[in-house]
């Protein structure tokens, strides 16, 4: 599938790749990537990945890795931390995991490799997700660095010149699933609408609670109001039509989405779950609702919806985020000086 550790990990690669390194990435389905590849300059190594216990996916990753000389190994989900590890494990390259959500570990062999026992480094993107891993005590938490997503920086707001321009756009993306919380925007947007009927919103996105959702805004009849849009290539181009961006997510590290909408220039909401919560100043980068708070998030939309100055303030503000902390440059020398720092030593 397509979600933020796929778009996180393209756009990393053909950053670095632009800054003069050597990035291949190993994939398994690789017309899901090459449809979005910009740059040309990233080389790709296709792989099974079947299961965890891919013997043959370990044996040819391992070849690739001692051929090449890889220097960093830089894994980036589950499945690829176990078949990596084994793959890694005896040639020259340094590990080093990059992790993007909080997590609660059992302390089993399988998982004190994973975590603690083969990565030489950890990159993860927010002080939460650094501090739910330093939790665990069996993890070695000096080896963990929080190094912070980034985004591009140069789409513009546009206005949708074929959109009533009375109506107000509330713009949600994400994978369609529980964790992500579309379902108390929907129960959010019920409440506002009864006070500002301009309000319409549009949720982006493929997932396994698009058929819930679907019910609950039949149910709520809100028909009219709420639309589910499904997928697309290109989500900054979608939200930058929106009037207000909304987060509704009960667990991330730090969002994607977040980041879009300030790159975009559009007002956000977002729940303050830890991860939004260290980088989203309350009413200087957006405004923070309680997780799971419909009647918390009904207000905020209201209120940014009707407050041109506080909409200003928080676009401002997410601008300056992106250009001096969430960029691609500004991450790729935080991950450049990590892992020279690795291979000196």
């Amino acid at each position: 599938m397509w979600g933020g550790n796929e778009k996180w990990t393209l756009n990393a690669a053909e950053t670095l790749a632009s800054r003069g390194h050597d990035v291949t990435v190993a994939v398994r389905v690789p017309e899901l990537w090459h449809s979005r590849e910009r740059t040309g300059k990233v080389r790709w190594l296709v792989l099974p990945f079947l299961n965890d216990a891919d013997i043959k996916t370990v044996w040819k990753l391992r070849r690739f890795i001692q051929r090449e000389k890889i220097e960093i190994f830089l894994p980036t989900r589950s499945r690829d931390y176990w078949l990596g590890g084994w793959a890694n494990l005896g040639t020259r390259a340094k590990y080093v995991m990059r992790m993007g959500i909080t997590r609660t570990l059992p302390h089993t062999i399988k998982e004190h490799l994973r975590y603690s026992t083969w990565p030489d480094g950890i990159i993860v993107n927010a002080e939460a997700v650094k501090a739910s891993l330093a939790a665990h005590s069996w993890i070695k938490s000096e080896r963990i660095r929080v190094i912070y997503n980034g985004v591009d920086q140069s789409t513009l707001r546009t206005r949708d010149a074929a959109r009533d321009d009375q109506s107000l756009l509330v713009f949600a993306a994400g994978r369609v699933e529980s964790e992500k919380g579309f379902d108390v925007l929907v129960e959010a947007m019920a409440l506002a609408i009864q006070k500002e009927p301009r309000l319409i919103c549009e949720i982006w996105g493929q997932g396994d609670q698009v058929d819930a959702l679907n019910a609950q805004i039949e149910r709520l009849d809100l028909a009219e109001h709420v639309r589910l849009r499904g997928f697309t290539k290109n989500i900054t181009r979608e939200l930058a039509h929106a009037d207000i961006a909304v987060s509704s997510s009960y667990r991330e590290g730090i969002s994607n989405f977040i980041l879009e909408s300030w790159s975009v220039g559009v007002p956000l909401i977002a729940t303050a779950i830890e991860g939004s919560a260290e980088i989203v100043h309350d009413r200087k980068r957006g405004l923070l609702t309680p997780p799971g708070d419909a009647q918390a998030m009904s207000a905020a939309i209201l209120e940014m919806a009707r407050d041109r100055a506080l909409r200003d303030t928080c676009v401002s503000g997410g601008k300056d985020a992106i250009a001096t902390t969430h960029n691609w440059d500004t991450m790729a020398e935080k991950m450049e000086e990590m892992f020279s720092s690795m291979l000196s030593s």
